[in-house]
């Protein structure tokens, strides 16, 4: 799903200049712009820095996962386990790697790693699965290509590998999803910019095809919002151009490879929904910190014999059949991180 962060705010400078010598001949001064054409940016005023390195970790309380499985077969009673941790680094690096007025073209990496501490996970052959933990490992590109000083186009794509892997000699064509979505925009003035598109995602744990609405705005230098809707939605309250704090949510998720139960291909549909307080503020130059926390929802958290949606249902108005039903208990979260951003 779309991850675009346009760059710290500019504040318009005012101060006065001179008026040019009268016996200057400005035919002798060439146009800056490409054919005198001028473009409008990615950036809104006031709205968060884009970060170019991020080193995090994200850690959440204990909670409780009771499994019913493998089906249909199973007629044994649900089984649980007390999760004592599920906490982790969270690595990301975006480089623009052409940067013109007319055209932006950036190339990113991400890992993100979940270690989880079961208490009993000799209960089920599904909890011995997860004793690895998750992990997604991506590379995206993202391209901004305004048309004028008013419109816009941002594509994105992404590739993962998701899944319980401990290296990566061990990730296999299974492990990998892929998505993008595609987006058509106006940017009236530097305090609004909106646009409408489409996604394929796998952000609320399946392969969905959706709508997306931009909506980036800045009220006043003190207030905002920044939205991507339905991955992401925030307000925005700024404390001059070095610090701000923002209440709003994600949608997190993808579809993860566990390997083989028995004689099933195991995937865990997995999608949470964070409400969240974060702040970030600014160091010293270019190094920002922000602090997170909030409540991991268990939107989604089934496994599935198949990667996607195969359209089989357990009945005419039934949902398609799971390999192992699942039931979490909703913790508190916290991430921390220390970030490298734009200008």
């Amino acid at each position: 799903m779309l991850a675009t962060a346009p760059a710290t705010a500019q504040v318009t400078d005012t101060t006065r200049t001179a008026p040019p010598a009268t016996d200057e001949n400005f035919d002798d001064f060439g146009d800056a712009g490409t054919g005198g054409t001028s473009y409008n940016t990615q950036k809104v005023l006031y709205i968060t820095p884009t970060k170019l390195i991020s080193v995090g970790y994200e850690a959440q309380l204990p909670y409780t996962l009771t499994s019913t499985g493998p089906l249909p077969a199973n007629t044994a009673p649900a089984v649980e386990t007390r999760v004592n941790s599920a906490r982790g680094l969270r690595l990301a690096f975006n480089a623009p790697v052409v940067s013109r007025n007319d055209f932006i073209f950036n190339v990113g990496l991400t890992y993100w790693n979940t270690g989880l501490d079961l208490a009993n996970a000799e209960r089920s052959p599904y909890f011995a699965q997860l004793k690895d933990g998750l992990r997604t490992t991506g590379v995206n590109t993202t391209i901004f290509n305004p048309f004028d000083n008013k419109h816009f186009l941002i594509l994105q794509f992404n590739l993962d590998a998701n899944g319980n892997y401990r290296g990566f000699n061990e990730v296999k064509s299974e492990h990998f999803t892929y998505s993008g979505t595609a987006i058509y925009g106006w940017k009236p003035n530097d305090n609004l910019q909106w646009g409408v598109g489409l996604s394929r995602t796998y952000r609320a744990g399946q392969l969905l095809y959706i709508p997306v609405l931009l909506y980036n705005r800045t009220f006043s230098p003190q207030w905002g919002c920044e939205i991507v809707f339905p991955a992401r939605a925030e307000i925005r309250r700024n404390f001059g151009t070095n610090a701000l704090l923002k209440f709003g949510y994600e949608l997190e998720g993808n579809t993860y490879y566990l390997g083989k139960i028995g004689a099933d291909e195991v995937y865990l549909r997995r999608g949470e929904l964070k409400p969240r307080l974060s702040y970030e503020r600014q160091l010293i130059g270019f190094v920002w910190v922000s602090a997170q926390a909030g409540l991991r929802y268990n939107y989604r958290n089934d496994a599935f014999r198949n990667q996607d949606v195969t359209g089989e249902r357990e009945s005419t108005l039934g949902s398609e059949p799971a390999l192992f039903k699942n039931k979490l208990t909703n913790p508190l979260y916290f991430n921390l991180s220390l970030n490298l951003v734009s200008p």
